[in-house]
């Protein structure tokens, strides 16, 4: 048995179309019927045997923070994908973030230990990487002297749980997926991005980022979880892009006008003040960094490893700016 967290958000949801289209049968966690509604919606909107494909999904109330809650659901499982994460850079979530992301994933390690799992998947990111090497590797060591987010701090202790399970004998394999290209999830993440650019945006944070299509991130997924592979990390990144080239490809796309401007520094210290008390926007000193930084992920140690090809990152912007197009129009 499949089990899979995180099955109503972005990753996890694609992740568990990609497992029944194959046929799997698949047992996924859920804590409310709104966000499961959202995977339900995904999948019909992918296909025409959406029903179909959902009877393989065996459904389980529960929370990665309430170890309790999770013993019946490890019943028989043999393989679990760990996608389930909480994402802020808000300073005031410090404490769920910890809770979410590092003591939810204990929970889940401690029970595949003791259930004889035979391989963990863990998705983590690569803000839980080192920021100084030129290109970034899996071999780009933390440095605790760098400025880090609350969210970077929690991935990053949550893998050295996954490490520690490894060396106790659970196989595990970490991936480190950039910001991820993903439709459906308009109210987050890229989406929120999508529906600035729709609206007119007139500037640019002269930083850039890794990015790679959520449709990439799971068939990999797949592919680590059927390999001999273990006990190894990889970077998955499509391309490293700036965030005018991304703000343009979307805003093309659309047929609307790119932003001209760069952001100048002394508004986007303002927008962070303003972000403060609001919480919304530029809401820590970490975002702001991000935005005037551009780093450099290779992903060249997965090519090797699986022989894979990216889709192309126009592509990935067709793709989302269509199905977006569709969904705001219903």
């Amino acid at each position: 048995m499949i089990l899979v967290t995180g099955g109503t958000g972005l990753t996890g949801s694609h992740l568990l179309f990609y497992l029944t289209r194959k046929g799997l049968k698949v047992r996924a966690i859920f804590r409310s019927e709104e966000s499961l509604n959202k995977t339900k919606n995904l999948f019909k909107h992918y296909s025409t045997q959406a029903e179909k494909l959902w009877t393989n999904i065996e459904w389980f109330t529960a929370d990665i923070t309430d170890i309790t809650s999770l013993e019946h659901v490890f019943e028989d499982v043999t393989q679990v994908y760990h996608t389930a994460a909480k994402v802020s850079f808000s300073p005031k979530d410090k404490e769920i973030l910890m809770q979410t992301n590092v003591e939810g994933t204990n929970n889940l390690l401690h029970l595949a230990l003791e259930n004889n799992v035979q391989k963990f998947l863990h998705v983590s990111s690569i803000a839980a990487l080192g920021s100084y090497d030129n290109p970034i590797t899996e071999k780009t060591h933390w440095n605790w002297k760098e400025v880090h987010s609350d969210y970077a701090i929690s991935k990053y202790l949550s893998e050295m749980e996954v490490w520690r399970a490894g060396q106790e004998g659970l196989p595990v394999v970490i991936i480190n997926p950039g910001v991820i290209l993903g439709a459906h999830f308009w109210d987050s993440g890229i989406g929120q991005i999508l529906q600035k650019v729709d609206k007119g945006l007139q500037f640019y944070p002269p930083g850039g980022n890794a990015f790679v299509d959520v449709r990439d991130v799971v068939k990999i997924m797949i592919e680590l979880m059927q390999s001999n592979i273990s006990n190894e990390s990889f970077i998955v990144s499509g391309t490293n892009k700036t965030y005018f080239e991304l703000l343009t490809s979307i805003a093309k796309a659309f047929e609307k006008t790119p932003p001209r401007t760069k952001l100048p520094y002394w508004l986007a210290q303002i927008l962070y003040l303003a972000g403060k008390f609001s919480g919304k926007g530029i809401t820590s000193k970490t975002i702001l960094k991000n935005l005037y930084q551009y780093p450099q992920y290779s992903s060249q140690k997965l090519i090797n490893a699986l022989n894979y090809h990216f889709i192309p990152f126009e592509s990935s912007i067709q793709n989302l700016t269509t199905q977006y197009r569709k969904a705001i129009k219903k």
